[in-house]
């Protein structure tokens, strides 16, 4: 099975580096699954799954978004604001982090709208972890 190099990195530094099979992931429009020799593309990532195939094991990550970058020699970069695989992914701080946020929201403590995010981020890890297709 064909490869490509891709590099994950988020602002603390370079999370993978390597060969793999398969990347998809959501951008503002759609679903978007990359393939070895992929036509360039430079498109957002949204909040959400990211999958990586290598060598055949499906891997399953959550994401806050950030920005895809695949370049014209094959290599692709993630610039990623978070990344977790799903067994790093403490479902019981998910929750309680969900909590947190809707008493927030139910509170009027929400005005720059940080609250909605941190809703969106820990319903995002707990549906992660609780979807039993991956």
């Amino acid at each position: 099975m064909s490869t490509f190099n891709l590099t994950i990195v988020t602002p603390f530094g370079v999370y993978y580096k390597g060969e793999v099979n398969f990347l998809e992931l959501r951008n503002e429009d759609s679903v978007l699954g990359i393939l070895p020799k992929h036509t360039p593309i430079i498109s957002t990532v949204k909040l959400g799954k990211i999958l990586v195939i290598i060598n055949g094991n499906r891997n399953i990550y959550a994401t806050s978004g950030g920005i895809l970058d695949v370049k014209k020699d094959g290599t692709v970069t993630l610039l990623l604001n978070s990344i977790e695989r799903k067994d790093e992914i403490d479902l019981e701080r998910a929750k309680r982090a969900k909590q947190r946020a809707l008493d927030r929201i139910e509170k009027g403590e929400n005005k720059d709208n940080s609250a909605n995010k941190s809703l969106a981020r820990a319903e995002n890890r707990i549906n992660i972890v609780e979807d039993k297709n991956d």
